[in-house]
């Protein structure tokens, strides 16, 4: 037998009966494991949720979003299948890579985030949102353009 062949719990309880772990440290070690794997699982689900999100939103006219449907905004959760936390986790992370732009919107007038209740808060799809990213990337071969000159 060789360490390759063994699982990790054959591991483990060979070396708590040489003496090199003890039970607990063992009992820690399996415990880490199992919340590497509940934490990979999680995010991997959270990952799947925004490109199904992405998907969703991109064919569609729409261009207001809010996790629930409201009168001047189309509901996220109506347009997926997940719970309303991992929803908002979602809207959070795809504003953080510039997917989404968040406003408050009161009557129909936008206004910074920090001035509005929770309930108005929406979540903005535009190319204004995306062109960031693209002005860089031209600017960057703007220079590389006038460096080859």
């Amino acid at each position: 037998m060789t360490i390759s062949t063994l699982t990790n719990s054959e591991l483990l309880n060979e070396l708590i009966s040489r003496g090199v772990l003890t039970q607990s440290q063992a009992d820690s070690a399996v415990k880490k494991a199992d919340r590497v794997a509940a934490k990979a699982a999680k995010a991997a689900a959270l990952n799947t949720l925004k490109t199904q999100i992405t998907e969703a939103i991109t064919g569609g006219s729409d261009r207001v979003f809010s996790v629930k449907k409201t009168g001047n905004s189309v509901g996220v959760m109506d347009l997926v299948e997940a719970e309303r936390s991992q929803v908002l986790k979602a809207l959070t992370q795809l504003t953080a890579d510039g997917v989404f732009r968040k406003v408050g919107l009161v009557g129909g007038v936008e206004k910074p985030t920090t001035e509005v209740n929770a309930f108005q808060i929406r979540y903005i799809f535009d190319a204004a949102v995306e062109a960031p990213a693209d002005e860089a990337n031209e600017e960057a071969a703007e220079e590389v353009a006038e460096e080859g000159k």
